[in-house]
């Protein structure tokens, strides 16, 4: 059987990889990016109650998104364990579409019912499920790494929420063309005083990705640009590099990290905050220019 046939039968745009993410309950799950990361704060609240505020914020941050990303897993184990018993049991038309597929695991079944040695058997399947299982686990990984960073968004939205500040953003607002994943306080407030206003953009790690605020910075038109890394300590040793630091301070873009990260990598540095000092400091600072002397949020 040709590799690349496999391969494109499952990681394909309608590969059975896609078809086991949309038809399997779990495959839904993992989907539904606001639902998990809904699960991952009612695990952290049972935790830590759902207080929210300057105390605890970084811990509180740092929890839902490590919450989140072991339930994403463990809800990715779950499918994987079940994805041969779903493709077996799945109608004829669709074991149809995935005909090299098919062949692998109908034979594998057909091979371990004739085979009255349970150990030979066993070896004997063990190379083309593990050739299955490899390519699928691929998949899942090449989706992981879409939906990471609109998975920390949903994090990022809670604690803003928990703190107040309803009603004084934006969600996925598009500037000049180009969208951006927070733009505080609102586009009424952009379209009349740009400087007036601040971009938050969400990754949940650098690696190339950092090179995408270009983007946003050109589209916030003079508003102040923030890069919020949802990345673990353990990955920003390997990833949070010395020249992309540079080159974010360089586009004049503040880096908001955990705090860990912050003391350990970044103490001198002014352009580098932490989650406590980004939503406890410089969030309340800009804040006060956001609003009228009423002390409601201007709309122009």
């Amino acid at each position: 059987m040709s590799d690349d046939i496999l391969r494109n039968e499952i990681l394909g745009d309608d590969g059975f990889a896609s078809w086991l993410r949309r038809e399997h309950p779990s495959g839904k799950a993992l989907e539904d990016g606001k639902a998990l990361a809904e699960q991952a704060q009612v695990r952290v609240q049972a935790k830590l109650g759902s207080a929210v505020d300057c105390a605890n914020v970084n811990d509180y941050l740092c929890r839902l998104l490590d919450a989140e990303y072991e339930i994403y897993l463990e809800t990715e184990r779950e499918l994987l364990e079940g994805a041969v018993e779903a493709f077996l049991t799945a109608d004829d038309a669709i074991r149809g579409k995935y005909p090299a597929l098919r062949s692998l695991l109908e034979g594998a079944q057909e091979h371990l019912e004739a085979n009255r040695e349970p150990r030979e058997a066993l070896i004997a399947v063990s190379k083309p499920l593990a050739q299955f299982y490899k390519l699928l686990t691929e998949s899942f990984a090449q989706s992981r790494k879409k939906r990471a960073g609109s998975s920390a968004e949903y994090q990022v939205e809670f604690i803003l929420n928990q703190l107040g500040y309803q009603g004084l953003y934006e969600r996925e607002c598009k500037l000049n063309s180009e969208k951006v994943d927070f733009l505080f306080p609102s586009r009424a407030v952009w379209n009349e005083d740009k400087q007036r206003c601040a971009v938050l953009s969400v990754k949940r790690t650098l690696r190339e990705r950092y090179k995408q605020v270009r983007a946003e910075i050109r589209a916030a038109g003079g508003a102040k640009v923030y890069l919020l890394s949802a990345q673990t300590e353990t990955e920003a040793e390997k990833d949070l590099t010395p020249e992309k630091v540079r080159v974010i301070r360089q586009q004049n873009v503040y880096l908001v990290v955990r705090d860990a990260i912050k003391r350990a990598h970044f103490s001198r540095k002014k352009r580098v905050l932490g989650f406590t000092d980004f939503f406890c400091k410089e969030l309340p600072r800009l804040r006060a220019g956001w609003t009228s002397n009423t002390g409601s949020v201007s709309t122009g």
